[in-house]
Order: structure tokens, then sequence, then C-alpha cells
């Protein structure tokens, strides 16, 4: 496996992240960085990606966190896909949404949809109080989008089937109003407080 990370095929690199990822293999989790180096402004966005996801998924890597957020999110490279590897790679837990709150914020639109991704994927849970604030900041984030863009709210309603605050039902009542039906069949079953497969 390290000889496919860190050897000269990019296609054997990528197919390498993809089963670390998947198999959680933990133990390639520092070499996983060095692999995200020789693929940088390469052509291959696919493997820079899919090396991106798996050092989020696989956590805990401070070295991996300073790289990806000097090389990819200060440089708006991959927003959407950096910003969820180092939102996972920052927080202290499952609760912990200060950096999602302070990436929501900067009001960049991917970086704001990989924030709001990851609460939905990963099913956090913050505080009343914080839960209330990112429904606050983001009840409208997407409505003037791009025609053919999906609705960026899709992971912020799939993390309210688990939230209580009191302005969770009302913004899972407007999703239920876009034009995005994945984003409506996720906010059908967060109003039933059901976690679903997300896309």
């Amino acid at each position: 496996m390290i000889e496919d990370l860190l050897g000269t095929s990019t296609v054997k690199r990528r197919k390498a992240a993809i089963e670390i990822r998947k198999k959680c293999l933990f133990e390639y989790k520092s070499v996983l960085l060095d692999a995200l180096k020789l693929e940088y402004l390469k052509k291959h966005n696919e493997t820079e990606m899919e090396l991106i996801r798996a050092i989020g998924e696989l956590g805990d890597n401070k070295d991996a966190k300073v790289y990806i957020k000097e090389n990819y999110i200060d440089k708006g490279f991959f927003l959407r896909t950096a910003v969820m590897a180092y939102c996972r790679l920052e927080r202290e837990n499952n609760n912990d949404v200060t950096v999602i709150l302070d990436l929501i914020m900067q009001n960049i639109y991917s970086m704001s949809e990989g924030a709001l991704e990851v609460l939905g994927y990963d099913k956090m849970t913050p505080s009343i109080t914080e839960q209330e604030q990112i429904i606050d900041l983001c009840k409208d984030f997407g409505k003037n989008r791009e025609k053919g863009l999906t609705d960026p709210r899709y992971g912020l309603a799939a993390a309210c089937a688990g939230w209580n605050a009191k302005n969770v039902k009302p913004f899972l009542e407007e999703c239920m109003h876009s034009n995005d039906e994945p984003l409506k069949y996720v906010a059908e079953n967060s109003l039933k407080g059901k976690y679903v497969k997300l896309r």
C-alpha cells in the first residue's frame, strides 16, 4: 500500500486512498499527507480530492490540517472537499462546531457548503444555542444559486434530524419548498427525527 501511495502512478495512489478511507486503515494516516504532497498542483484533481477525503475521515493529523489549510483552503483549491477535511481535523469532537461557524461566517459559497456537509455526514450535534445560530446564518443560503447547482443546505437539513432548537422545524419546513429533490427528501426525514443515508 505504501508503494502505491508514494509511487509514480497517480491512479494507484487514488485507488490506495479510497481503500484506506473505506477500510479505515489508520496506520497509513501519516503517509497520506506525503502522497498528497506528491499530487499537489498536478492535473489529477480526482486523486488530490480522494487523498484529502481520506485524510479528513481518518482524522487527528495536525501536520495535514496545517497543510490543507495553507495549500487548499487559503488558496481556494477544492474548497468544499478541503473544508470538509479541515473541519474534521480541527474539531475537538462531534459537538464542536467552532471551526464550522468560523468558516460559515467568511461567507464563501463552497466553504460554507463544505462546512454544512460535515454537520450532516457526521451527524454533529452542537449546543442548542449553536444550532439556532447555524440555522439563522444559513436558512436562506443558496436561494439565489445558479441554475443546476444543488441546494447547499443539504448537509444542514440532514444534521437537523438530531437537533432540537426552536428554529429547526420551521427551517426544515422551508426546505420542503426547495426545487432540490434530495434536500426535500432529507428534510422530510429530519422532520421525523430520522437520519438517512446521504448521497
